[in-house]
């Protein structure tokens, strides 16, 4: 636990480190080097907030197995990782564009989550839904040191990471519609933004936001995404969640250059295979989408015999 961590969040962490275990107060003061009557009150306090903890004589207190709360120190009890700033807010436009103000300031790598936003952002400048309670919203910001080149790639591997996060959370299996929409039963159920932050004189890559939305529990969608959009349809560990995204994909990062992780990508494809459409230059095509390079580059066959291959854009599958 850092040293500038409040009480509140020393005892948060202690919790969530050893979820469903019975903590001793005592054992509590000691390692927050405080008074078991100081452990008392900080208990009470987070019980008022919401947290099921259960205090019993002799034993302690827990932290319910299923507890569902988004924290900083959640997080952090999961990723075990003192070098990384967590911010987590209650309400916020995005977490990506707050990632982008905070940039200049960071000395590492940094996760932002929200639990509702109010101006989330997608793709081409569209938005994306973010309904408080029924989602995940976060952003990580990490620094691959790969060239410019190479960046490309950031947006596959993320799909990647999310994709088996999100299978270990839930025992369903993701796939991913180019270029990086995650997919569960042919309908969206995750949202992923990639921005790199670059020096076009050493061709290197500085910086990367990744922006994550994961739609949990969500039920109702606007109109516009009724038919397209769905969920998980189950609460997960959100700070776990969270944890293990960053986690895979700070590690596919680190291996960027070799591509390894493109098989997976590949395996994970809803589009190879399948007939598609979509507009380059103002002309509508269809096509059958038949390989997907290592840059993440989409080989498609026109109905004309024309093979083209896609490294940017919208497609639509053909159902």
């Amino acid at each position: 636990m850092g040293e500038n961590m409040t009480l509140r969040d020393r005892v948060i962490y202690i919790l969530e480190s050893r979820k469903g275990e019975y903590i001793s107060g005592q054992d509590i003061a000691d390692t927050c080097k405080v008074s078991r009557s100081a452990i008392a009150k900080c208990v009470a306090a987070l019980k008022a907030e919401g947290y099921p903890i259960s205090s019993v004589n002799n034993l302690g207190h827990s932290l319910d197995k299923e507890s569902d709360i988004l924290s900083e120190s959640g997080i952090r009890a999961v990723l075990g990782d003192e070098n990384i700033e967590i911010k987590v807010y209650k309400t916020i436009d995005s977490t990506s564009s707050e990632a982008k103000r905070a940039i200049g300031n960071l000395s590492g790598n940094a996760i932002f989550a929200a639990e509702e936003q109010t101006a989330g952002r997608g793709r081409h400048g569209k938005s994306f839904y973010s309904p408080k309670q029924s989602g995940l919203y976060f952003s990580c910001v990490l620094h691959p040191e790969v060239k410019l080149s190479d960046a490309p790639a950031i947006t596959s591997a993320c799909a990647v990471a999310v994709c088996e996060a999100i299978e270990l959370a839930t025992k369903k299996h993701p796939q991913i519609k180019w270029v990086n929409d995650i997919f569960i039963d042919d309908r969206k159920v995750c949202g992923i933004l990639t921005e790199a932050v670059s020096d076009f004189e050493t061709q290197t890559v500085q910086a990367v936001i990744v922006g994550i939305g994961i739609n949990l529990t969500t039920e109702d969608f606007p109109q516009e995404l009724a038919e397209i959009a769905t969920s998980l349809g189950t609460k997960t560990d959100r700070c776990k969640l969270i944890a293990d995204v960053y986690s895979r994909l700070n590690a596919l990062c680190d291996a960027l250059p070799d591509k390894s992780f493109m098989r997976e990508y590949r395996a994970r494809s809803l589009v190879l295979g399948r007939d598609i459409r979509f507009t380059r230059n103002s002309i509508d095509y269809t096509a059958k989408a038949v390989a997907i390079h290592d840059d993440g580059g989409l080989e498609v066959l026109t109905e004309s015999g024309e093979t083209i291959v896609l490294n940017s854009g919208e497609i639509s599958i053909r159902l």
